[in-house]
């Protein structure tokens, strides 16, 4: 069972309107969802004039598998709609996972991974593929990608789960310099063969020119694993500080969850050859893993991922920074991209 704790600061005033918005516009919606209110408490247990009260709102959910369903069905209209008219009528709100009762229990870190640098330059693009497509997409940019000058080396995957901006493929690009990649799209085989393929087949094109904030590699020689892209885009309004602690907890991820084997955090900017309406992406966060059973599995239950990292993303949690309409892909991989491009420092 996992513990979902609300505390919500807010004037003595404002208390029964809260009260009654969650009893009647969030509480039924919430257990539909697997939320199931458990206690709601009040401190200091009076009303006050001259003080603030803290509002206690405890909720249980079944399982870790429960709490991602729950989650996944929390980033709606109506539910940023609810938080928007409590935010509008409280002082401070957080969501919080209280659950070890001592230190023991509390899994802690199991080392530092070796910081690296990145090599070179990199575009990352997923290609949203039209219907029927998706086979004379990657039979045609195979059979030209590796002729393409410049081109340190190109890798093209197919995703295993297509869905908002994570396309149907995910194609790496790596060069010595950002000069080089330019050069590539003003080539003969880019202009006359890749750009046709890329009009005619694609929807939209989420082509993206990395900046390394953070990498490590665990494991460079891994082989036959899974790769997996996900852009996040930063909401209007947050601050430089705040983003700058988004990246530092990213970035510890692999310092708490083991199967992440390689990784590396981007800030992005868009390429040349982006094509979409979509709003401009801020990051790329990428993973690999032996398998995909470390992604689905221990990757997704462990409590850094969803009690501590998934707040930023949570427009309930009271911490929200990030958009919830992310890009996740996810595809297999035959040798390490991360390991190509990334080195360890004095080597």
């Amino acid at each position: 069972m996992i513990t979902v704790l609300d505390r919500i600061v807010l004037e003595a005033t404002q208390l029964p309107e809260v009260e009654r918005l969650f009893r009647e516009c969030y509480q039924p919606a919430a257990a539909e969802r697997g939320l199931r209110l458990v206690s709601r408490e009040i401190s200091p247990p009076l009303m006050l004039a001259e003080a603030p009260l803290t509002l206690w709102q405890r909720w249980e959910v079944a399982d870790v598998g429960a709490w991602w369903s729950m989650r996944a069905q929390s980033g709606t209209p109506a539910v940023a709609e609810f938080w928007q008219r409590i935010d509008a009528l409280t002082i401070s709100r957080e969501r919080v996972y209280p659950g070890a009762h001592t230190a023991s229990e509390l899994p802690a870190p199991i080392g530092n991974a070796s910081d690296v640098a990145s090599l070179g330059y990199r575009e990352t693009a997923q290609l949203r593929v039209r219907e029927g497509s998706i086979d004379t997409l990657d039979a045609g940019l195979r059979e030209v990608m590796a002729l393409l000058p410049g081109a340190e080396h190109t890798a093209l995957a197919r995703n295993f789960a297509p869905e908002y901006a994570a396309g149907h493929l995910t194609w790496d690009l790596l060069y010595p310099d950002a000069n080089t990649a330019g050069e590539a799209q003003k080539s003969t085989v880019w202009r006359q063969h890749i750009a046709p393929l890329l009009d005619q087949h694609c929807d939209a094109i989420h082509a993206l020119a990395m900046d390394t904030v953070g990498a490590g590699l665990r494991a460079p020689g891994i082989a036959n694993g899974v790769k997996r892209t996900a852009f996040f885009r930063l909401q209007p309004g947050v601050d430089a500080d705040t983003a700058v602690c988004f990246e530092r907890d990213l970035l510890a991820m692999p310092l708490h969850i083991p199967e992440i084997r390689n990784w590396r955090l981007s800030r992005a900017s868009s390429a040349g050859w982006h094509h979409t309406d979509a709003a401009p992406w801020t990051w790329v966060w990428e993973q690999e893993f032996n398998d995909l059973d470390g992604l689905t599995g221990p990757y997704m239950i462990h409590p850094h991922h969803w009690a501590h990292i998934d707040r930023w993303f949570d427009p309930e949690s009271g911490d929200q920074a990030i958009d919830v309409n992310l890009s996740h892909a996810f595809s297999a991989f035959g040798e390490s991209l991360l390991a190509l491009e990334l080195i360890a420092p004095g080597h």
